[in-house]
């Protein structure tokens, strides 16, 4: 009998140890209802549930670009059904105009509402818009085409702009900056006198933006060339597969409702002729209407399939990221009802152990 090393003991302290460790784990589990809690627990599944976290993450937000997408899509219908239903007033007012029950002086008052009415389209079509995107006036969409922008000492940004080409001209002498369309029909002029460095200067008549850099001086420096905007297609990323700029977007074209694009911004119904003129050309504009009537709902629709898929694909990589990290709770208890019983056991046989080398004592008396 040996008394300085109690091999007893030290078998029954390391088996001991090793169901307390246990025990701590099942209590983890069951605590955070997680089978992964650290790395230790299992590298390799850690690894690939993180990875299947990171497309759930993307799913999650993908589905709320849709529903965002939809949202977008139907202040677009909102604001295409008042021009819709304008544009059927107009259809009367020219209707009854071309009739000779009425006299000129009736006219004169149907073309007062007529004018009216066109006005309203304007204001509809420059009003509907979404977080700053205006819906309706071909704009959205639009996009600086940098390679064929001659811009210089200046960067430029857009908001709402028509596919068009504009001349920025800079006047040293006066110390103002200039913006031109490609037709010289419109120009807007801002002060810049004193301005150095970096500034803002914002054109509100084309809805763009020009930024100055570091070295720019009013009085002396040069902010020259041209920005040109082409038309583009609006899209909405509705899905994480890894091609953002693809497969993984929903794209539409852009909605032009404005009184020149349907056709009837020259309209009058001042005389019966003019009056039957109207007519024909409120006829194609009600088709015009009805084109991007068309294009919104295909959009809707292909957008409600996208946003189902999307919520399929989300509910499976969420079942497969449970199947790696969460705890079996049922598993779980039974292995802690195990893990408790072995501590006990544990505990009363290290007791027993320490209380073996007691014996050595009978063989003194």
């Amino acid at each position: 009998m040996r008394i300085n090393t109690n091999v007893s003991a030290l078998n029954s302290q390391r088996m001991l140890n090793r169901s307390s460790t246990a025990l701590a784990r099942s209590v983890a589990r069951l605590s955070s209802g997680l089978r992964i809690n650290r790395a230790a627990d299992d590298a390799a599944g850690l690894g690939i549930a993180n990875s299947l976290r990171g497309t759930i993450r993307g799913l999650e937000q993908a589905s709320r670009n849709a529903e965002q997408a939809n949202s977008l899509l139907q202040v677009g219908e909102g604001g295409a059904m008042q021009v819709e239903s304008i544009l059927e007033r107009m259809k009367q007012l020219s209707t009854q105009s071309a009739s000779d029950n009425v006299n000129d002086t009736d006219r004169t008052l149907i073309q007062a509402e007529f004018t009216e009415l066109q006005a309203e389209i304007t204001r509809i079509v420059d009003t509907t818009k979404f977080l700053g995107n205006t819906l309706l006036n071909g704009s959205l969409g639009n996009k600086i085409d940098a390679a064929n922008s001659t811009l210089g000492g200046a960067s430029a940004t857009i908001s709402g702009t028509q596919a068009d080409t504009y001349t920025v001209t800079h006047d040293a002498a006066n110390e103002t900056l200039e913006i031109t369309n490609a037709a010289g029909t419109l120009t807007q002029v801002i002060d810049a006198t004193g301005t150095t460095g970096i500034n803002t200067f914002n054109f509100s008549a084309f809805n763009v933006s020009l930024e100055t850099d570091g070295t720019f001086a009013s009085g002396t420096s040069t902010v020259n060339g041209d920005v040109v905007v082409a038309g583009g297609n609006t899209s909405f990323l509705v899905s994480v597969s890894g091609d953002p700029s693809g497969q993984d977007t929903v794209a539409f074209g852009s909605l032009d409702l404005r009184l020149a694009t349907l056709g009837v911004d020259a309209d009058s119904l001042a005389t019966k002729a003019q009056a039957v003129t109207a007519i024909g050309n409120i006829d194609l504009a009600i088709g015009a209407v009805s084109t991007a009537f068309g294009t919104i709902g295909a959009a809707q629709n292909r957008i409600d399939f996208a946003a189902a898929n999307t919520s399929v694909a989300l509910e499976n990589f969420q079942a497969a990221e449970s199947v790696i990290r969460d705890a079996d709770m049922a598993a779980e208890v039974s292995e802690l009802t195990k893990n408790q019983i072995l501590q006990q056991a544990g505990t009363a046989m290290l007791a027993q152990a320490n209380a073996l080398p007691q014996s050595v004592l009978a063989l003194l008396q």
